[in-house]
């Protein structure tokens, strides 16, 4: 009586190959540059001292020519704190000019110690810690502008960004939307509440403005990437390959858009097309991708794609030395595969013994190799690529049956059982081992 047991062997890395793999569309954020108010000694707001107007007479003209520098020579001496707010608001906005950013800020500080209402301070104290990368701050000084009666759209928009910035989507809404109430056309500040409305997951209404936008605007690639960012959101995701194929019509080929449009092809449009794209991604020569390249090749391989998975497989390998050694050792088992599905049998053992030579823990050649010397009845050499592959955690189980079923043929039916056995602690579901085990059991007897 023959036994054959039920074996498979795996070759999807099911924590990456798959092309469901999450990858990020690369869309490019909407930023502002921040415009200070300057107002240079202005006379309205504070009034300088009377002890200043001759550093004012020294200064004034060189503000009109726009010698910032000869101005910067004419104030850098001054002592901040001994200054009016008029005075000290003005030094900061010299120093600002000068790009003297401590001085400025100490200058408007000070200014604002004494009159707390100055607008242009506060507005380029928030510019000031926007070049710091101080957002807390930043947000700080625009909040107090608003609150004091500014209300230039630029400033709710600012604020709305750095809301984002800090991760609060629904704050960052509030502000787009006044700064839209306030300039109703501007486009930057309708991607700016297109931006926080996708981030606080309001699809609908993010939609709604999109489709207004790409109406106004239809070749303006980033747009139709967003689309198909909220289509992926909405899990349509043959809509969104139609709208990130229109992005790359565009002229967007940014490598991570080329990859997700590379999976989407994948799993809903052409291989030939999937192909093309991750072979322009791996010319590209940046390595940065090759790794996610590498797993979706198994999505060619197990939709039995042979021929494109060879296509992918060779591009790959010309690039194979910026790959880490696990990569590495990953992309010679495919290749070592595919050699043995088109019948190489001698040059998939090459590939395999490569692989397994580049890292020793890759369980996929080990088995793979296995399986082509006992297909070549070297049972001996099999059962060591066995053993071997029982020690790492994720592949004992094939192991252990592969080993068996050579047991079995040889009529070894005690060693068999062990590793069924071994097996089936390993997989207590594999219910099926246990009628095996039972009927090697009679055997033995027989034996």
């Amino acid at each position: 009586m023959k036994i054959t047991l039920f074996l498979t062997l795996l070759f999807v890395c099911t924590s990456a190959a798959s092309s469901n793999a999450h990858v990020d569309i690369a869309i490019t954020k909407p930023s502002w540059d921040f415009e200070i108010k300057y107002g240079l000694l202005s006379q309205d707001a504070a009034k300088l001292a009377a002890n200043e107007q001759t550093i004012a007479t020294t200064i004034k003209p060189l503000l009109a020519k726009s010698d910032y520098n000869g101005a910067w020579k004419a104030v850098k001496q001054l002592e901040i704190n001994t200054l009016s707010p008029a005075l000290a608001q003005a030094v900061g906005q010299i120093a600002l000019q000068v790009k003297q950013l401590a001085h400025a800020e100490r200058a408007f500080r000070h200014a604002l110690s004494k009159r707390p209402d100055l607008l242009p301070s506060h507005r380029a104290l928030a510019a000031i810690y926007l070049k710091l990368e101080d957002n807390q701050k930043a947000a700080k000084y625009l909040a107090s502008a608003l609150t004091l009666g500014d209300q230039d759209a630029s400033l709710f928009a600012q604020l709305a960004y750095l809301h984002m910035q800090q991760a609060q989507p629904y704050a960052a809404i509030a502000g787009f939307r006044q700064a839209l109430f306030l300039q109703p056309d501007s486009l930057d500040y309708k991607k700016g509440l297109l931006w926080a409305l996708t981030q606080a997951g309001d699809v609908n209404e993010a939609t709604v403005l999109l489709n207004q936008l790409i109406e106004n605007t239809p070749n303006e690639a980033d747009l139709w990437l967003h689309l198909s960012q909220i289509q992926l959101q909405q899990g349509k995701e043959k809509n969104a390959l139609a709208s990130i194929e229109v992005a790359r019509r565009l002229g967007n080929n940014n490598p991570t858009n080329l990859l997700l449009n590379a999976q989407l092809h994948l799993n809903h449009g052409s291989s030939d097309a999937a192909v093309k794209l991750l072979t322009e991604i791996i010319n590209k020569d940046d390595p940065a991708h090759l790794t996610q390249i590498v797993n979706a090749l198994t999505v060619l391989i197990n939709q039995n794609n042979v021929s494109q998975a060879q296509v992918l497989a060779s591009v790959l390998e010309k690039h194979s030395t910026k790959l880490n050694f696990k990569h590495q050792s990953m992309l010679l088992t495919y290749l070592g595969l595919l050699a043995e599905r088109n019948g190489k049998t001698t040059t998939a053992k090459q590939y395999l013994t490569r692989a397994i030579e580049t890292d020793a823990s890759n369980g996929k050649a080990l088995l793979q190799l296995g399986q082509l010397y006992q297909h070549q009845k070297q049972l001996s050499q099999a059962n060591n690529y066995y053993v071997r592959a029982s020690s790492l955690d994720n592949y004992k189980e094939q192991a252990w049956l592969f080993s068996a079923q050579i047991a079995i043929d040889q009529g070894q039916y005690e060693r068999a059982i062990t590793l069924l056995n071994n097996a089936y602690r390993e997989n207590p579901t594999r219910r099926d081992l246990l009628a095996n085990i039972k009927q090697l059991e009679r055997l033995k007897r027989v034996k």
